[in-house]
């Protein structure tokens, strides 16, 4: 699969920086520990009288991990992220997938072949086909793959008794390298107390980046050629506000950065609910981005005034199947519960694929990211699905005085929205009928990430009661540049010309209705410090950040003076 990471020397070799992507802001120095690499497999053909003991061989290496994973979700469960449980449970769940275990011994069979090469070979069918997929929550599933393959080859070389190097455990303090992106890694990360994370993965959308934003640990990913300059030991700084990484850095770039993470380690202020100011005055909202019920402590102990985007495809992600009404009721409202007169944004569910446990991955479109998802997908094919989330989210914002809004992600066209707007009033219409309890002024909302709904804001404020640009998907779609394909990535340029005359046109057109309270910007531009003050001087006011990448923000907003900024 991947090229594993080297081991080695590096007394002769000076200072190297890589640039990457953002998994979790932060920035930290300590020195290398290199997780183990993937095993080299070779292909052995078996004389025909031994295919069944390699059959054995590979359903009893299954059967151990699968004891391994059961173990691990009962040790984490009480012990750590909520999330983290859900996602070994998925892993859980996909072991036991038959028609994978039915396809492998069928190579093993079919071609008499090693049980490790059968593995990998089907595989590599499976990791081929999330790779080839636009959707970047899709592409991160590969990762998935990676994860189970590697467990099983080393399950597979401990029964045969084979040398496998010894293991020896990350310490505190220490940059965890790493070619792959797995949760097990970020695991060890957790445990050991380690500084830092950084790896050449571009799955950003990885249930292992999910785990370490969660565990708030500085994570930079996508780092082309990483394991080429980095050695066992070396000393690295891992900068996650800008996205890079030093290897074996000066003097001098030590004591830069050793001044950045004093600011970084600032404590954070406990705000009031009036928000952040800039130094002339001009007030600022920010909310949290969240994924996980767990995740609001630290939000509000920050000082964040509320969720401005609940991502609940994570409910469906984690577990392989779209949760039923019960079990979104129950985490809605532990949100609600949480969050006594303040601003929540839930998400519907935003995937591009079908339902059904291992098939929720795939999407029979050439191209995801434009086809049936989002809002499309419920109008057009999933219309049970949408009145149930809506069902759940209206019960659980009666069970207390939050502001509760239903955000529609992926819209197009005004059609949709008000299309949307009467499903939701038909369901509470039932619920009337039905005495079922609810919600009867939750709010409606619309994400702004296609380019023909950004160009008639106007409209859309019409017909919604907020709206929330979604920078990410925005971006990539107005520059036709997928964000996760690094060959096109440099022109997803936030500052670009054209895509700053995009945001300032929506701005100014809620400018002109007296509707800039009703605007909140969320994604990754969100969470930068830089592209923060960029939105501030073009009129916004409202952002919704990762919780992490608050100090930076923060910082921003309150050294800047929009009396001397030209517009």
């Amino acid at each position: 699969m991947a090229d594993q990471i080297i081991r080695g020397s590096s007394e002769s070799l000076g200072e190297v920086v890589r640039r990457g992507e953002i998994i979790c802001p932060g920035i930290a120095i300590g020195p290398a520990f290199l997780l183990e690499p993937e095993f080299l497999v070779t292909k052995k053909h078996i004389p025909f009288d031994q295919v069944g003991v390699e059959q054995n061989r590979y359903t009893e290496a299954l059967r151990l991990v699968q004891t391994q994973f059961a173990e691990r979700v009962r040790e984490i469960r009480d012990a750590t992220l909520p999330e983290a449980a859900a996602i070994f449970s998925a892993f859980e769940a996909m072991l036991s997938d038959r028609e994978f275990t039915k396809s492998v011994l069928g190579s093993i069979a079919g071609e008499s072949v090693n049980a490790e090469w059968a593995l990998e070979y089907e595989a590599e069918k499976l990791i081929r086909l999330f790779d080839a997929m636009a959707d970047p929550y899709l592409q991160a599933r590969a990762e998935d793959v990676r994860e189970l393959v590697d467990g099983i080859l080393r399950a597979l070389a401990r029964a045969r008794e084979a040398q496998v190097a010894r293991y020896v455990a990350p310490e505190k303090g220490q940059v965890l390298v790493s070619d792959h992106l797995f949760p097990r890694a970020a695991m060890q990360a957790q445990h050991a107390g380690a500084a830092a994370f950084a790896t050449e993965s571009s799955a950003l959308f990885a249930h292992a980046a999910i785990l370490l934003k969660g565990f708030r640990i500085p994570s930079v990913g996508g780092i082309g050629g990483l394991g080429c300059v980095v050695f066992e030991g070396d000393d690295i700084i891992v900068n996650a506000n800008e996205a890079t990484v030093v290897v074996r850095p000066t003097p001098e770039t030590v004591k830069e950065h050793l001044a950045r993470l004093g600011e970084a380690r600032l404590p954070l202020e406990v705000r009031s609910e009036k928000g952040w100011t800039t130094r002339d005055g001009t007030q600022v909202h920010l909310m949290a981005n969240i994924e996980s019920p767990d995740q609001l402590d630290f939000a509000y102990l920050s000082g964040l005034e509320g969720v401005g985007l609940f991502r609940t495809e994570f409910l469906a992600l984690t577990s392989g199947s779209i949760p039923s009404e019960e079990e979104q009721y129950e985490v809605y409202q532990e949100i609600v519960q949480a969050s006594s007169g303040k601003r929540i944004c839930i998400r519907t569910f935003d995937i591009g694929a079908d339902k059904q446990n291992r098939t929720l991955y795939r999407n029979v479109a050439l191209n995801p990211a434009m086809g049936t998802r989002g809002i499309r997908r419920h109008l057009n094919a999933n219309l049970s699905e949408f009145k149930t989330q809506v069902r759940a989210i209206l019960r659980a914002a009666g069970r207390g005085d939050a502001d509760v809004g239903i955000l529609l992600p992926v819209v197009t066209t005004i059609d949709e929205v008000r299309l949307a707007r009467q499903y939701i009033e038909d369901v509470k219409k039932e619920m009337s009928v039905s005495g079922a309890p609810y919600s009867s002024d939750t709010k409606l909302g619309v994400m702004i990430e296609i380019p023909a709904a950004a160009i008639a804001m106007r409209e859309m404020l019409a017909e919604a009661d907020f709206v929330s640009v979604g920078t990410n998907d925005l971006l990539q779609h107005f520059m036709a540049a997928d964000r996760d394909n690094e060959e096109v990535l440099k022109y997803n340029n936030f500052e670009h010309p054209a895509f700053l005359w995009l945001m300032r046109h929506m701005i100014d057109e809620a400018t002109g209705v007296g509707r800039v309270k009703d605007v909140t910007v969320c994604g990754e531009a969100a969470s930068r410090a830089d592209l923060v003050l960029t939105m501030l001087r073009l009129g916004y006011r409202a952002f919704s950040i990762a919780p992490v990448a608050l100090t930076g923000v923060r910082h921003a907003i309150e050294t800047l003076d929009l009396r001397t900024e030209e517009t």
